[in-house]
């Protein structure tokens, strides 16, 4: 989820603000509300001073929450009260669903802050989910070839299936595999032979600060999925 969006791809193009100070956009997280951390960054990010979040675990208890099985796609997220679960895509999709379509009929355009696919989605309004953002951007710049990022270990399998759907070759970093050595010396020991057209973060919640790092680090273009997404945004709020 996103706690710091990154950059795409490595150097950061400050949006224009225009009449997105008036715009009400619904912002959708996997775990539970409030989350004034996210809802910093995006008003930072896009001047947005009227937005209304839900989340799609906000009406269920701990115990409602099913662990993620063999097959699944693991999301991390957090509770209101702190408490990190672990979900799976197919279960939160249902729910995502629904507090979409609460707020459908009061916004101008939904955005999704997690890089897992819910391909069922739907609204009346535009709607953003950074990893179909990702796949149309990727694909129209004609890369092919991907290094990818994924937050913890679980997610390895599931991603690399879900970036071979897209039509993309892919290999997978964990990010808590760099422990015991600074993450962007690690990665860009990785990726120093690298034949790969780009690096991709599947993860809407690594800073700008380490992204720009890793571009400095490596010689291929570094995409982010939060940042990708906040870029739609923009975008479809100016044709509003």
């Amino acid at each position: 989820e996103l706690q710091a969006t990154g950059i795409s791809p490595v150097e950061d193009h400050p949006p224009s603000r225009g009449h997105m100070s008036d715009t009400v956009v619904g912002i959708h997280t996997i775990g539970q509300t409030p989350r004034p951390d996210l809802m910093e960054d995006l008003t930072g990010l896009l001047g947005l001073s009227r937005f209304e979040m839900r989340g799609a675990l906000d009406d269920l208890t701990r115990d409602q929450i099913p662990a993620c099985g063999p097959g699944g796609y693991p999301l991390e997220t957090r509770l209101r009260d702190g408490t990190p679960v672990v979900a799976d895509a197919a279960f939160l999709e249902p729910h995502l669903q629904d507090v979409i379509a609460d707020l459908d009929g009061r916004v101008s355009a939904h955005l999704v802050l997690c890089a897992g696919s819910f391909p069922s989605l739907t609204a009346r309004k535009p709607l953003i989910q950074p990893v179909e953002v990702a796949v149309a951007e990727l694909s129209a710049r004609g890369l092919e070839s991907l290094e990818v990022m994924v937050p913890f270990g679980a997610q390895a399998v599931p991603s690399a299936r879900k970036w071979e759907a897209a039509g993309f070759s892919c290999r997978i970093h964990v990010f808590g595999e760099s422990v015991g050595k600074p993450f962007t010396r690690w990665l860009a020991d990785r990726l120093a032979k690298t034949s790969a057209d780009a690096l991709v973060f599947d993860y809407v919640g690594f800073s700008a600060v380490i992204l720009e790092r890793v571009g400095a680090e490596i010689d291929i273009p570094v995409f982010a999925l939060g940042r990708l997404a906040i870029d739609a945004l923009e975008r479809t709020l100016q044709t509003l």
